[in-house]
């Protein structure tokens, strides 16, 4: 991931009865980890996706050069990065949930107010 040339924040999951307000246009990220052969991944559903929107997605392996090498396993941890962008005012969530060989492992709510 290259560092972007605007300063957009990163969203956490603090707790299902925190909330975060944007105002329309505002775009943030959530960081989250995979690790394709161990099993473990991430994904998210928008509840209401007239609200915000799901931009784009980056991710990066941890350690790239440990791919190439004969014999070794595992080099396929990676740091992603879901952006989103408020689009018009209201509320909904975003439903993170860590999975581990398909099985959800846990799952947070952010609660999302665009103004």
């Amino acid at each position: 991931m290259k560092p972007d040339k605007e300063d957009i924040p990163r969203i956490l999951c603090a707790g299902d009865d925190s909330v975060l307000t944007f105002s329309v246009g505002d775009k943030f990220y959530y960081q989250f980890h995979r690790h394709g052969s161990v099993g473990e991944d991430a994904q998210f559903t928008i509840r209401d996706p007239s609200v915000i929107s799901h931009e784009r997605t980056e991710t990066e392996y941890l350690h790239p050069e440990n791919l190439k090498k004969p014999g070794w396993t595992g080099g396929d941890a990676e740091k992603g990065r879901w952006y989103f962008k408020a689009l018009k005012p209201g509320e909904t969530t975003i439903v993170i949930e860590e999975v581990f060989r398909s099985e959800i492992e846990s799952r947070c709510t952010i609660n999302i107010v665009v103004e």
